[in-house]
């Protein structure tokens, strides 16, 4: 059977994104997403939210620190990685 991982999420920012390099120079920006859903219990309306951590690498994670700022609306579409050890990128 094919395999397929795609995720695509949108929502604010929680917190103005924070850029730092590797050793090796590469720019790593990591920031909060807040992803909102609005939905009816009977004659109620709730929301739930659900923050997802978001690291960027290389020229986007420049771009992001530029650009992005708490509140900021954003657009993702990538996979979904699972960090297995401190080396995995």
């Amino acid at each position: 059977m094919a395999s397929f991982n795609k995720v695509l999420l949108m929502g604010n920012l929680t917190r103005k994104p924070e850029l730092r390099y590797t050793p090796s120079g590469m720019a790593v920006c990591e920031f909060t997403l807040a992803v909102n859903r609005r939905y009816s219990q009977g004659n109620e309306t709730k929301e739930d939210v659900c923050f997802v951590d978001i690291t960027v690498w290389d020229r986007q994670a420049d771009n992001c620190s530029k650009y992005l700022d708490k509140g900021s609306s954003v657009f993702i579409e990538d996979r979904k990685s699972t960090r297995l050890n401190s080396s995995h990128r």
